[in-house]
């Protein structure tokens, strides 16, 4: 019996440096029956090079709006019965795709299946593992989908989308998480897996993992670039009359700890503006957010006395 078709989509714009790594983690899945889909965005560095080595791809390069525009242009090409998506610069651990294919066999029900997933940095002696997230489970489940769902972990029955919605483009950072919580506002719960389905490697070009010091000029500015972004992301659930009270007070608690980052960094780049902005978007959905202020606040000044 032929496994189900699995559709991997892979946006890409100037990634010479890693999308081999990520293509290569692909085939070495050795599962049967497979597309990867690349979406790339017009490379000029020996990309669409790299590209071409690898007659397997289907390999569409034009320009786009962003990452999630080139993953909505992939899905809409996908002819799998099962969809992921893979950055250019993680990798999947040998294995996944079986652990995938037999989890949605088990559960022939499930839409979506949510797998954990490694943080890894690469050094001189070879990746080194930094840290690991479980799946979604019914563990603390909302807090989870709004702060940390490990959305590139998870794997969907392609007709979910026709349910939900592709990836809303107008977030240019946050967009996985946005559709993941529709997602489970649609009444969706993954099948947890309890192994890496996913790699993701931490590196200073990352869009979404970086340990970078945020008092620096330009990793200050990335902070307070994604913070704005994450702020409207909880607004505009927030500003939903029918949004699940349990739902809600998560949403605003994140929402509380975004406009406390905008704030602080804010004040610490002299962002004046940015500092009345962080602060705003704290009251207009907290009175009590000094509060929540002062316990984000207070931690930090502790670490830093002498």
């Amino acid at each position: 019996m032929t496994p189900p078709l699995i559709t991997i989509v892979t946006p890409c714009m100037n990634r010479a440096d890693f999308v081999r790594e990520a293509i290569e983690s692909v085939l070495m899945q050795n599962y049967p029956n497979y597309e990867h889909i690349i979406v790339d965005g017009g490379s000029t560095d020996g990309t669409l090079d790299i590209l071409r080595s690898y007659p397997h791809l289907k390999v569409v390069s034009e320009p786009d709006e962003g990452m999630y525009d080139a993953i909505n242009k992939g899905l809409k090409l996908a002819h799998g019965e099962i969809t992921a998506w893979l950055n250019t610069d993680d990798i999947y651990p040998p294995g996944a795709f079986a652990a995938a294919a037999e989890t949605f066999e088990a559960y022939p029900k499930a839409q979506a299946i949510s797998g954990g997933a490694e943080i890894f940095e690469l050094t001189a002696d070879g990746p080194r593992v930094l840290g690991t997230e479980r799946p979604i489970d019914g563990v603390d489940f909302w807090r989870r989908i709004v702060n940390s769902p490990v959305p590139n972990g998870w794997f969907f029955k392609t007709s979910l989308f026709e349910i939900v919605g592709y990836f809303n483009p107008i977030f240019r950072i946050v967009a996985d998480r946005e559709l993941i919580i529709r997602i489970a506002l649609a009444g969706i719960r993954p099948v947890p897996v309890e192994r890496a389905l996913y790699r993701y490697c931490q590196h200073e070009g990352s869009a979404t993992f970086h340990l970078e010091d945020s008092r620096h000029p330009v990793y200050g500015a990335r902070r307070m670039t994604s913070s704005r972004e994450e702020i409207r992301l909880m607004e505009g659930f927030l500003s939903r009359p029918d949004l699940p009270p349990a739902v809600r007070r998560v949403m605003r608690q994140a929402n509380n700890q975004y406009a406390y980052r905008l704030a602080a960094t804010a004040l610490y780049h002299r962002r004046w503006d940015l500092v009345l902005e962080g602060l705003q978007a704290g009251f207009r959905r907290d009175p009590f957010f000094p509060l929540a202020f002062a316990r984000f606040a207070l931690p930090r000044l502790l670490r830093r006395m002498p």
